[in-house]
């Protein structure tokens, strides 16, 4: 499992993306792939040059990326700072002078450094880095004036099932992990 997919507070927390050349054949298989693979009608999106807002097609679930954002900081702050407290009583067992002679201070400030930096690691999982790509490809190929679908799939199995639909239709795709 990705280490974003654990954090997430999304239902479908991967997805994929095809580009069409025009907004009928988008429609179709569309359709199609609702028909074969089962999916509901909010999991498969189709998004034309005329959407007022593509982007909520493209990342329906803003409460869920918020728990997302508050998850990962969260989980990762304090793991950062139990490695802290970890690393001081190693620095303490093995005798290093500092630590021993100021073993509250050590304390705090290993646990302030490795908490801070478990913040900004989770920080990084929340902004969901390998959306980038994702998004900014389909926002380009629709300013463009071509059409896409958007598959919001609750695993990677779904995901990679819609791709290979995707890709055996003939269009360029593009996925998150």
């Amino acid at each position: 499992m990705a280490l974003s997919h654990a954090f997430s507070g999304e239902l479908h927390s991967t997805k994929v993306a095809a580009i069409f050349d025009d907004d009928a054949r988008a429609r179709e298989v569309a359709r199609r792939l609702r028909l074969e693979l089962a999916l509901g009608h909010g999991q498969v999106r189709v998004i034309h040059p005329r959407d007022p807002v593509p982007g909520r097609k493209l990342e329906p679930e803003v409460s869920g990326i918020r728990r997302t954002l508050v998850r990962s900081h969260l989980t990762m702050g304090v793991g950062g700072a139990l490695i802290g407290a970890a690393l001081f009583v190693l620095l303490r067992v093995t005798g290093v002078t500092m630590i021993v002679s100021s073993a509250t201070i050590s304390l705090l400030v290993l646990m302030f450094y490795g908490a801070v930096s478990g913040l900004l690691i989770g920080g990084l999982v929340g902004l969901r880095p390998d959306h980038d790509a994702y998004v900014h490809t389909v926002l380009s190929e629709v300013r463009h004036g071509r059409a896409a679908v958007v598959v919001h799939a609750r695993n990677g199995e779904e995901r990679d099932r819609a791709d290979a639909m995707l890709s055996a239709a003939g269009a360029t795709t593009v996925t998150t992990l």
